[in-house]
């Protein structure tokens, strides 16, 4: 979901969630994502992955203009990190 409210001058980040660790799938697989939200804050981005990390999801952080990966992947079987983005 992509929140139409977020400025265009400021920094987004998307949060990808799936029920497989994303590094492993071929590129073919990665629609399989379970969610993809766009934040334009690191606080809602850290919500989001935490909660997506609750449900038991595999979740990265990228930033939205330069597709960088910026966390993860991180795996929900793994404790969780105190740091996201």
């Amino acid at each position: 979901m992509i929140d139409p409210a977020c400025p265009s001058n400021v920094r987004r980040f998307v949060v990808e969630a799936g029920n497989r660790d994303p590094a492993a799938q071929h590129q073919h697989e990665r629609d399989r994502l379970i969610e993809r939200k766009l934040h334009a804050s690191r606080t809602d981005a850290n919500r989001a992955a935490r909660s997506f990390l609750q449900r038991g999801l595999c979740v990265e952080v990228y930033d939205d203009d330069t597709k960088e990966l910026l966390a993860g992947p991180f795996d929900p079987e793994q404790a969780g990190p105190a740091y996201i983005v």
